[in-house]
C-alpha cells in the first residue's frame, strides 16, 4: 500500500503536466510543441534521426494501438518522421508514457532501498518521496524524451541485481542482462556494466586495493580522474599532466596490493590513454571545436573544469532542495562507516562512475544528462537524514518534504506560465509589424516573421533595419552568458559553447541596451520564489532548457 501511495503521488503531477502543456495556446484544440527535443527516439525508430530508437518503438506501438500509426512511406524520410513524431497525438502518447515510467522510477527507488537497508524502511519511503516531489524529475517525466525512461531502466537493473545478491537468486542474476540491455540501449548509458563489479568476491577486492582506507582510495580515484580529464582537454598541456600521473603512482599502495594486481595498477593509465585515442571516446570526452551553431563543446577548454564541478551541486540543489542536499554528506559518511551490506552498495557503482564522468570528462552538460544521478542523491540524502537524530524530529521532517514540494511548484510552473503564450496577444496588437525572431520563440501559426541571424545586425545593420522588432529567446541568447554549458567563467568569448565571439558580443550589447539600432521595449520573465531558483536565475539563468525569458527589442533606424 505504501508503494502504491508513492506511485500515485508521483504519477499525478507528471501525468497532469504531460497532458496539459502546449494545448490551447492558439484556440481550443490547438497544440504547440514546448520541448523541441521531444520525439527524438520516435524519429530514430522511423530512420529519420541518428539516435536510439528503443523508446520510440514503444511510443509508436502505443500510438498505433490507439489508432494513430505512422503514415505510409515515413521510414527513412526525416521530414515526414519529424512531422509525425512531433504531432499532437504522438507527443501526448510519448509524454504520458514518460510520466508513467517516471512515476515507476519512484517505486523502483523504494524497492532498491529496501534491498540496501531492509531494516530501515524509513530510508526507502524518504528517498522515494524526495524523488516523487523533485520538480526536475517531474519536468523530465512529463516530457516526451528518453530521459525518464532511461533512468527507470537503469535503476530497475540495479534493483534487480541488488535483490538477486541479497536473496541469492540465480534467476535474478540470469535475467539481469536483459534489464542491463534496456539501460544501455535507451540512451547508450554504458556505465550500467559497472554494476556487475558487485559480483567480484570480497577477497579479490582486498587483493586489488591492498586494504587502503577510504581517504587514500578517494584521493587515488580523484587523482586518476583529474589526470584523465587533463588528457581529454584541448588545453591540457597547461595543467601539468605528468605531476598528476606521478601523484597517482604515489597513492597506489604498492606494498599492500597483491602482486597479481600491481601490473594492472601500473598499466591502468596507459590503457585509459589508449582508450582516449578512439574516435568514439573522444566524441564523448573531448568533443569538437566546431559545430553548425559556431564553437563546439571542446572550445570551452580550461573552463570545463569549473563548469563540470559546479554543475553537479547546482543541479542537485535545484532538484532536491537545500535541506535534502545538506544531508548527502552524512549519507556518504554513514555508508563509508558500514551502513548496510557493502556488497549491495557496489551495485550502485555505475552511478559513481557516471558522477566522475560528469564531474571531470563530460563535454556536453545539459542538465537533463544528469538525471540518473538524482535518485542516487535522494537515496544518500535519505540515508543521511535517518543516520542522524534529525530523522526523528517531526518538524524537521515537515521541512524536509515540504521544501522540495514548494520547489517543484516553483519549477514546474515555468511550463504552465510559459512566456511564449504572451506572444499571442502581442502579435495581435502588432499585426503590421515586420518581426525578426530567434530560435524557440514559438510564435502564433498565422504570424509572419523572419528567423534572425546576428549577421543581420553587423556593420550598418541594413538587414536588421528593414524590420520593426526583434524577439529574442533566453534559450538561444543564453549561450552568451553563464549557463550549464558555459559554466560561470564567460569572460573569454572564444570559450563559449554553441556560439561565436561576435554573436555573444551582439547578444550582450542588445540585451544591455547598448546596441545602436536596438532598444529593449518589453520583456516577459519567469518569476520564482524559492531561493534555489532565484540563485540559479541570478548566476546561471533559467533551469529549464526550452522555457525561458523573452525580450522584445524595437529596431531603431
Amino acid at each position: 500500500m505504501a508503494l502504491a501511495a508513492i506511485f500515485v503521488l508521483a504519477l499525478l503531477p507528471r501525468l497532469y503536466s504531460a497532458q496539459a502543456l502546449g494545448w490551447g495556446w492558439d484556440g481550443p484544440g490547438s497544440f504547440n510543441l514546448v520541448n523541441f527535443d521531444e520525439g527524438g527516439s520516435c524519429r530514430a525508430a522511423l530512420d529519420g534521426f541518428s539516435y536510439s530508437g528503443f523508446v520510440g518503438h514503444q511510443t509508436i506501438a502505443i500510438a498505433s494501438a490507439l489508432g494513430m500509426p505512422p503514415p505510409q512511406g515515413v521510414h527513412g524520410e526525416s521530414a515526414l518522421a519529424k512531422a509525425y513524431c512531433h504531432s499532437a497525438g504522438h507527443i501526448l502518447v510519448a509524454r504520458s508514457w514518460s510520466a508513467l515510467l517516471g512515476a515507476l522510477t519512484v517505486v523502483i527507488v523504494a524497492v532498491l532501498c529496501l534491498q540496501l537497508l531492509p531494516k530501515k524502511p524509513a530510508v526507502a519511503w524518504s528517498a522515494a518521496t524526495l524523488l516523487a516531489l523533485s520538480g526536475f524529475h517531474i519536468s523530465h517525466s512529463h516530457s516526451g524524451t528518453v530521459d525518464a525512461a532511461s533512468t527507470l531502466f537503469i535503476y530497475s537493473f540495479i534493483a534487480l541485481l541488488a535483490w538477486s545478491l541479497r536473496c541469492g537468486s540465480r534467476g535474478g542474476l540470469v535475467a539481469s542482462p536483459v534489464l542491463m540491455l534496456f539501460a544501455v540501449w535507451t540512451k547508450y548509458w554504458v556505465f550500467a556494466v559497472f554494476a556487475y563489479l558487485a559480483l567480484v568476491p570480497r577477497r579479490a577486492w582486498g587483493e586489488m586495493f591492498g586494504g587502503c582506507g577510504w581517504a587514500r582510495l578517494t584521493a587515488l580515484v580523484l587523482a586518476l580522474s583529474a589526470w584523465l580529464a587533463s588528457v581529454c582537454n584541448v588545453a591540457y598541456p597547461a595543467y601539468g599532466v605528468l605531476p598528476l600521473l606521478l601523484l597517482y603512482f604515489l597513492l597506489v599502495p604498492w606494498r599492500q596490493v597483491h602482486r597479481r594486481w600491481a601490473l594492472a595498477w601500473a598499466a591502468l593509465p596507459l590503457l585509459l590513454w589508449l582508450g582516449t585515442l578512439l574516435e568514439v571516446v573522444q566524441a564523448y570526452t573531448v568533443g569538437g571545436l566546431e559545430s553548425r551553431f559556431g564553437s563546439g563543446y571542446a572550445a570551452i577548454a580550461e573552463n570545463k573544469w569549473l563548469r563540470n564541478l559546479v554543475n553537479v551541486p547546482a543541479l542537485l540543489m535545484v532538484s532536491l532542495g537545500i535541506p535534502a542536499c545538506l544531508f548527502i554528506p552524512a549519507g556518504v559518511r554513514a555508508i563509508a562507516h558500514g551502513e548496510g551490506d557493502s556488497r549491495l552498495w557496489l551495485c550502485l557503482l555505475p552511478l559513481l562512475a557516471f558522477l566522475l564522468f560528469m564531474a571531470f570528462l563530460a563535454p556536453v552538460t545539459y542538465y537533463r544528462h544528469y538525471l540518473p544521478l538524482l535518485p542516487a542523491a535522494a537515496i544518500l540524502a535519505a540515508v543521511g537524514l535517518h543516520a542522524t537524530r534529525w530523522g526523528r524530529n517531526r518538524w524537521l521532517l515537515l521541512v524536509f518534504f515540504s521544501w522540495p514540494a514548494l520547489l517543484a511548484w516553483d519549477m514546474v510552473s515555468d511550463y504552465h506560465l510559459d512566456p511564449r503564450r504572451e506572444l499571442r496577444p502581442w502579435f495581435a496588437q502588432h499585426g503590421d509589424a515586420r518581426v525578426f525572431t530567434s530560435f524557440y520563440v514559438n510564435q502564433p501559426p498565422a504570424a509572419e516573421s523572419v528567423l534572425f541571424r546576428p549577421e543581420y545586425a553587423t556593420g550598418d545593420a541594413a538587414i536588421l533595419r528593414r524590420g520593426d522588432y526583434l524577439i529574442l529567446s533566453e534559450n538561444w541568447y543564453d549561450t552568451a552568458f553563464a549557463n550549464e554549458l558555459n559554466g560561470p567563467l564567460v569572460l573569454k568569448q572564444d570559450r563559449l559553447i554553441k556560439t561565436r565571439p561576435e554573436y555573444a558580443q551582439f547578444y550582450r550589447q542588445a540585451l544591455a541596451g547598448e546596441h545602436p539600432h536596438l532598444v529593449v521595449e518589453q520583456s516577459w520573465e519567469l518569476a520564482h520564489f524559492m531561493p534555489e531558483m532565484l540563485l540559479h536565475k541570478r548566476w546561471y539563468g533559467n533551469v529549464q532548457l526550452f522555457v525561458g525569458d523573452l525580450r522584445v527589442l524595437r529596431v531603431r533606424r
